[in-house]
């Protein structure tokens, strides 16, 4: 069975989706796989992907098939229930060539702070290179040949420098691969002395925070709003206000510890993993009438084992929990 939508919601599921059939040998290739899809969902696959999905259990997170060996796990998975409705298969279908704009709030007469990034796939074989791959995302200074891993690499590293400098930029992807290269670099100012004198730039809170995620790596270190307004001044010439001070913090803390709502949908991974990994263990997830959760019990098997020999007195400290949602 075929469950064709664009979209996971955040618990992992697949909602609202239109319902389809097809019928593969149990040898089939990845390759066969793909194409047995796209021909009954009546697909271009020269300027579609189509990612392939599966959910084993609730407590398990949406297989991926992307190869010969994820079509060999699918069908062994799939002998243990025959039923047209067990273990259907999640298609969603990306276009193949995909633009990313990213624009600086301010601008300059003359001046250009917009990076384009397209990707160009022409080749299944990725040409020959002697550039190193940069993984770093806040590179000292941008050249021509550089060759970043990924898209939100070379993103990242082109809002970083735009913040110092007013430049046009420009990537394509190394052929079919998820690496971007730098092709052309133009370092000239476009604006007058005058221009860059009262120019007053606004880089976002998801810029700036991303620049200050080192200062709050360690929790003993105290970054203020303040601090953040003084170093962006002095280093890089930009005045912020306290409130975007402030919400560049807020972003910073976001990269380093995530959102509320990502690591919930990462609950359900980590109560099977804790299941699987200590046997004997009581692990309870809770939750209301319309699906919202209540709360998580866990009882480690070591700790169900120790209490037998635990004397039965009982002390209750108070305990305060401090989130998104207390």
């Amino acid at each position: 069975m075929l469950q064709l939508n664009e979209n996971w919601d955040n618990y992992g599921r697949f909602r609202e989706f239109q319902v389809d059939g097809i019928i593969v040998d149990e040898d089939a290739s990845y390759s066969l796989f793909i194409s047995t899809i796209a021909q009954q969902l009546m697909i271009d696959t020269s300027e579609k992907i189509i990612e392939i999905k599966y959910i084993v259990n609730e407590y398990c997170p949406p297989m991926e098939i992307r190869n010969n060996m994820g079509v060999r796990v699918y069908m062994e998975t799939k002998k243990e229930n025959k039923n047209l409705g067990s273990y259907p298969l999640c298609i969603t279908i990306r276009d193949f060539n995909t633009e990313l704009s990213i624009t600086n709030e301010n601008t300059a007469a003359g001046s250009s702070r917009t990076l384009n990034l397209l990707d160009m796939p022409t080749s299944p074989v990725i040409e020959e290179y002697e550039s190193i791959i940069l993984t770093d995302s806040t590179p000292s200074s941008i050249e021509i040949g550089q060759v970043y891993q990924d898209k939100e690499t070379i993103a990242t590293a082109m809002k970083h420098y735009s913040v110092m400098h007013k430049f046009q930029f420009r990537a394509t992807s190394i052929n079919d691969s998820a690496m971007f290269k730098v092709r052309n670099f133009n370092s000239q100012h476009t604006c007058s002395l005058m221009d860059n004198t009262f120019i007053q730039r606004k880089p976002t809170a998801m810029v700036v925070g991303s620049m200050v995620i080192p200062k709050y790596s360690d929790p003993k270190i105290i970054y203020t709003p303040k601090d953040i307004q003084f170093d962006m001044l002095s280093e890089h010439g930009v005045n912020l206000t306290y409130m975007q001070a402030w919400r560049a913090k807020e972003k910073a803390l976001q990269f380093l510890r995530g959102h509320p709502a990502d690591s919930y949908s990462k609950l359900l991974s980590y109560l099977y993993i804790l299941e699987k990994t200590y046997p004997r263990s009581v692990v309870k997830l809770k939750k209301t009438d319309d699906d919202c959760f209540l709360y998580v019990f866990v009882a480690i098997c070591t700790l169900i084992s120790g209490w037998e020999y635990c004397r039965p007195v009982v002390v209750v400290n108070g305990t305060f929990l401090k989130s998104a949602y207390m």
